[in-house]
């Protein structure tokens, strides 16, 4: 049966020290072999790296390298692969530094969108008592809109436009606030992952609705009547 010793080492260090036959490649436990009976070849480390893998796996790729490397070793009893640098660079440098401006800007804009959810949820709290903190929460909704589009996230989209038709209840624009409601829920209804939270996030903001809008029409009715009476008295 046709045997092959390899050797794997640089100027230092033995890496591996494996015995390969037809149908194995194993740990050799003879580690005295003589200078004079290896066989050295100069190879780089991903080469090398390839090289051992395809030899623990491919029966087939044993037989045809043992055959092809007796035709060298003659009678040397041992092949020793020398490991060297690698001539080019396995890093994607110019990659690298793509997906690190795309980290770093998506680090950035995450901040900016947590700032913004803060700022947006006390001047959300304060719509509920003074318009102009209504149109502020407005403002910061459609804000980190912008931000979650760019960083590609359809959920926190969707809630951006529910935050944004929130600020139009209380602005008492009920119309453009139950048509985005209404289609945030039928999408999310339809997703092909059902986010659970954000259709109980769209059950609620309908709840906010319809109070606010049974305020709203009591007090215009109020309003109607008072004109009446006033009228009536003139």
């Amino acid at each position: 049966m046709q045997v092959i010793h390899l050797l794997i080492s640089d100027r230092k260090y033995i890496y591996d020290n494996s015995v390969i036959t037809k149908y194995e490649m194993s740990s050799n436990e003879k580690t005295d072999i003589a200078i004079k009976e290896r066989f050295r070849i100069p190879l780089e480390g991903p080469f090398v790296h390839y090289l051992l893998k395809e030899l623990k796996r491919s029966e087939h790729y044993r037989s045809k390298f043992i055959k092809n490397m007796q035709n060298y070793l003659k009678d040397k009893s041992c092949l020793e692969i020398y490991l060297q640098p690698a001539t080019k660079d396995l890093l994607d440098y110019s990659w690298n530094d793509r997906v690190y401006v795309m980290v770093r800007e998506k680090s950035e804009l995450d901040h900016a969108l947590s700032w913004l959810s803060t700022l947006g949820g006390a001047f959300s709290a304060l719509g509920d008592y003074f318009e102009k903190c209504a149109e502020t929460a407005a403002k910061i909704s459609i804000n980190q809109l912008k931000l979650a589009i760019r960083l590609g996230d359809p959920q926190i989209a969707a809630r951006c436009r529910l935050y944004f038709a929130l600020s139009l209840i209380q602005r008492k624009r009920f119309k453009l606030a139950r048509e985005i409601i209404y289609r945030e829920y039928n999408e999310g209804l339809n997703a092909v992952v059902v986010d659970i939270r954000l259709l109980r996030m769209c059950k609620g903001i309908w709840a906010k609705l319809q109070y606010e809008h049974s305020l709203y029409v009591e007090q215009s009715k109020k309003c109607k009547i008072k004109k009446k009476l006033n009228s009536d008295v003139k």
